[in-house]
């Protein structure tokens, strides 16, 4: 424990470390601002994640190597990834938020399976959000720059001009400009979305200026990118049971399907070329998710094995 710290500030992050360890926990904005508000607070938050005693008897579940590879910690700082991975482990889809990230690693590697969720709080206040099937790697030494390896993730940035915000996709940098935006990286195959601020995006030399309300999508690593419109209110719609589509392959829908629901969904080279306008929604289990989307998609899904297939209505699923 800090020996600067008061003992009120020692009881509020005592009650902290219970609260947000509760999988019901939502108040990380309030969290947040407790942090900020002085630089004792984070000191006294971790020196009672350290301490809680409570959380002993779940140390001996290390987390699934699949989900969480931390370079080597000291033993207090490391229980802490234990408990969590154990938590992830034990609710696969639940929304799981990751109070502040730790200090003492050099590189963190966070992934999510298909299907689920977990929010990360970056010690500079920061937000990212990530979608199922996401892999993100973030680095001590440089906090204001996450690399997207693959997947879908939900930025909410704490803009500042003398430290920009930088998202690496591939060989792709999205700088922040003060902003909430939506990145899948999927084998070089890039969307961006802006809600609120702007993106920079910076590729081959070349940069482009992404407002709120416009969009970019780039079919590979090689393509040329594409402008769109992309509705604020649409941006993360996935964090609301909503997939939002303005022309989009039916490849790529998939794909996001396949993310959000936790079952891999692959589509047939016919379906591939199939384009969509319009709001699926995605509550419930995949049966019932795919039983709505095939009308509207104008497709049916056939399970084979772990995998959904999408296929036109007049065409056999192989």
């Amino acid at each position: 424990m800090t020996e600067h710290a008061s003992d009120p500030v020692r009881e509020t992050a005592r009650l902290w470390a219970i609260r947000v360890n509760d999988p019901a926990f939502a108040d990380w904005d309030a969290l947040t601002g407790w942090l900020d508000a002085d630089p004792g607070h984070l000191d006294a938050y971790e020196a009672a994640l350290d301490d809680d005693a409570w959380a002993a008897e779940l140390f001996a579940t290390p987390p699934s190597p699949t989900e969480y590879a931390p370079a080597p910690a000291p033993a207090a700082r490391q229980r802490r990834w234990m408990f969590t991975g154990a938590a992830a482990a034990a609710v696969l889809t639940a929304l799981i938020a990751w109070p502040v990230l730790q200090r003492d690693l050099p590189e963190q590697v966070i992934v999510t399976a298909m299907g689920e969720r977990r929010t990360i709080m970056l010690p500079d206040g920061s937000r990212v959000v990530m979608n199922g099937d996401t892999r993100i790697v973030l680095d001590e030494d440089a906090p204001r720059r996450i690399e997207l390896v693959s997947g879908e993730a939900l930025f909410d940035v704490r803009h500042d001009a003398r430290r920009p915000f930088v998202v690496q996709a591939g060989d792709t940098r999205l700088v922040d400009a003060g902003t909430v935006f939506n990145v899948v990286e999927d084998e070089g195959a890039l969307d961006v979305a802006v809600s609120e601020g702007a993106v920079i995006y910076e590729a081959r030399s070349r940069e482009i200026r992404l407002d709120a309300g416009q969009g970019l999508s780039r079919a590979g690593a090689d393509a040329e990118p594409r402008l769109r419109r992309a509705a604020p209110e649409s941006v993360g719609s996935w964090q609301a049971g909503q997939l939002l589509y303005d022309d989009a392959s039916l490849d790529q829908v998939a794909r996001d399907l396949g993310r959000n629901l936790g079952s891999p969904v692959r589509a047939t080279p016919s379906a591939q070329a199939m384009r969509f306008s319009g709001t699926l929604t995605i509550s419930g289990s995949p049966e019932q998710v795919l039983e709505r989307a095939g009308p509207l998609l104008g497709v049916r899904f056939t399970r084979q094995e772990d995998v959904w297939v999408m296929a036109p209505s007049g065409e056999a699923g192989h």
